[in-house]
This record gives structure tokens, C-alpha cells and sequence, in this order.
């Protein structure tokens, strides 16, 4: 008897820890209140420089060499994210956003936008692969890109948006 109890028991906790899993949907709906959190808040504090550019990178990330300033690739183990900055672009700038949009054919699984005291931001979500999918999250003339899995949306859009957020274009 105490056998059909212990798998009883197993049984039951392996149900409640799948039922604690978030579903795709709320992985994304998460990740999108990450970004428009990290985007209303002030930013980081920079750490690391890239060219002439001082940006937040949280610890465990690194920026890949060579950099050429504006364009720089930073990591994580085997995850890579593609950093763009526009020094052109001020901090009002919907360039990267208008940009994305040009491409009629290109179907977001969330397309949010963001404007506070004058800034402009957004994050998007595209499923490229059965669980990858692409994020994108922008303040200004700043963009951040990577391919992630569901699970790892709510982090990735935080930290991403943070990074962009802490480039100073003109506040």
C-alpha cells in the first residue's frame, strides 16, 4: 500500500508543476509587460561601451569583437542578440519601427508600441519556427533582435529593453 501511495503522490506534484507552466501565450503576454515596464522606468546605469556608445549589459552578457559601434552582437552562452544603433535617430525616433512595418507580409504574433515624455518604443514578437520565435524591442534608434524560445520571452524582453533603454539618444 505504501507504494501506490508514493506514485499516487508522484503522480499528483507532476501534475501541479504542469499545471504551474505558463502557456505560450502568457510567456508572451509577460514578456510585452517586461518591456513596457523596463521602458517607463528610468534607465540602468551603463557598464560596458561599445565605439563611443555607454550601455547596460547585464552580468553574464558579453559584447562579441569586433564591434564597429553601431552594430554589435552581444551573448550568452549560445544565445546571440543583434544590437543596432542609429546615432541619427533621437530618442522620438519610430525609424526601426517604421522600418519593420514596410514588410506587409511579415505577420507579428504582438506588435505593442510605447511612448512616454516624448520617447517612442515597441517590442514585437514573430513565431519563425515551431518554438522560436524573433523579438525585437526598440527605444528610439536602438534596436535589440534575438531568436529565443517561449519560455525565455518574459527575461529576454526585459533585460533587452533595458540595454536600449540605457543608450542615451537625447533625452
Amino acid at each position: 500500500m505504501p507504494r501506490y501511495g508514493l506514485i499516487f503522490m508522484l503522480l499528483l506534484l507532476a501534475g501541479l508543476l504542469a499545471a504551474c507552466n505558463a502557456t505560450p501565450e502568457e510567456q508572451i503576454v509577460k514578456g510585452i509587460e517586461n518591456a513596457q515596464g523596463a521602458f517607463e522606468e528610468e534607465p540602468e546605469n551603463t557598464n560596458e561601451t561599445v565605439g563611443q556608445t555607454n550601455l547596460y549589459v547585464p552580468s553574464g552578457y558579453n559584447i562579441e569583437e569586433p564591434s564597429d559601434g553601431s552594430d554589435s552582437l552581444i551573448t550568452k552562452g549560445s544565445d546571440s542578440f543583434a544590437l543596432l544603433i542609429n546615432p541619427n535617430e533621437g530618442a522620438a525616433s519610430t525609424f526601426f519601427y517604421d522600418l519593420q512595418k514596410e514588410d506587409s507580409e511579415q505577420l507579428w504574433v504582438v506588435d505593442e508600441t510605447f511612448q512616454q515624455n516624448g520617447r517612442f518604443g515597441f517590442a514585437t514578437v514573430e513565431e519563425i519556427a515551431e518554438d522560436q520565435l524573433e523579438l525585437v524591442v526598440s527605444a528610439g534608434g536602438v534596436k535589440l533582435t534575438t531568436v529565443t524560445t517561449e519560455n525565455q520571452i518574459p527575461q529576454n524582453m526585459d533585460w533587452m529593453m533595458k540595454t536600449v533603454r540605457s543608450i542615451d539618444s537625447d533625452e
